[in-house]
């Protein structure tokens, strides 16, 4: 049987799905070592395209990557710990009779959400993931924008203080990312709970378990969602006065927060949002932490 594989690497789990043409037929995730500047990564990949294909014939492979891509060649990867890796070359290499794309992730998971998930019905959207940091994927008159460097959709590292408080991993300070992605938001809970009394203090300090707490009124989880949503709502509003997309499709991981994270969202774009822009829509990306594989099958087949 020919097969597919839609590769999503990220900076704490890479996600793996097999497809038999547009069908999804297993998925997996295996950890992100970024030990030793990432160099186990498509090493470990490899492995498990390897183990998952049990004899069948791949005939496509399709990578997202946390980072800009150029003609296949990635430009610097911090959350990986890469730096310029030919990443599409080296996988030819390794399958030469595959056809092979590699992206940066945040497009692939939009590519995913406009073929299979929920925006199907845009042409002209911004898909925001949000997980161990913050990646963007602009789509314009249906078709990505990755920018003359491949670092067409790199949110996460708007610069939204200048305060020197948070360094990024690119080496500058204060990124969208360092506030609200999921690794923002613990750093926010890590320093609202000292002296103060929360739950947290008896758990493992995470984004779900922010939420959950959050959910239930704790207060230094809530006011660390507030924080976070405070952050988002005005990035994307500036995001949205320069692009003016129909939507905002919000997936990764934090996505999982479901309504509860997408109306107080919602509702603080409206308040601080150029108001030609206020009313953009908002919705969760249907195909969830699974966007990436879709989307980057779907290259990889097309």
């Amino acid at each position: 049987m020919n097969c597919i594989f839609g590769i999503d690497i990220g900076g704490t789990e890479i996600k793996i799905g097999k497809f038999h043409y547009d069908k999804l037929l297993l998925k997996t995730s295996i950890k992100t070592d970024v030990s030793d500047q990432g160099k186990r990564i498509l090493a470990d990949v490899f492995n498990k395209i390897d183990e998952l294909s049990q004899g069948d014939n791949i005939v496509g492979i399709g990578v997202g990557v946390p980072g800009p891509v150029v003609k296949g060649v990635v430009n610097g990867c911090q959350n990986l710990g890469w730096g310029i890796v030919e990443a599409e070359a080296i996988i030819k290499e390794r399958y030469p009779d595959a056809r092979v794309r590699v992206l940066n992730d945040a497009n692939v998971a939009a590519i995913g959400e406009m073929a299979a998930g929920s925006a199907q019905k845009y042409r002209d959207f911004v898909m925001v993931t949000l997980g161990t940091g913050i990646g963007g994927g602009i789509v314009i008159n249906g078709e990505v924008y990755e920018g003359a460097t491949g670092a067409g959709g790199e949110i996460g590292h708007i610069q939204i203080l200048n305060a020197k408080q948070r360094r990024c991993n690119c080496g500058k300070f204060d990124c969208f990312e360092k506030y609200a992605s999921a690794t923002g938001l613990v750093t926010t809970a890590l320093e609202l709970m000292q002296g103060r009394e929360t739950k947290l203090h008896d758990l493992e300090v995470s984004s779900k378990n922010i939420f959950d707490l959050a959910k239930t009124g704790d207060e230094v989880a809530l006011a660390a969602v507030n924080q976070m949503v405070d952050v988002l709502a005005g990035t994307l509003g500036n995001i949205a006065a320069a692009l003016n997309p129909e939507a905002f499709v919000i997936g990764g991981g934090v996505s999982k927060a479901g309504s509860f994270l997408l109306d107080k969202l919602v509702a603080k774009f409206r308040e601080v949002a150029f108001y030609p822009v206020a009313d953009t829509e908002f919705v969760l990306a249907s195909l969830g932490n699974d966007a990436g594989i879709y989307g980057a099958a779907y290259v990889a087949r097309k």
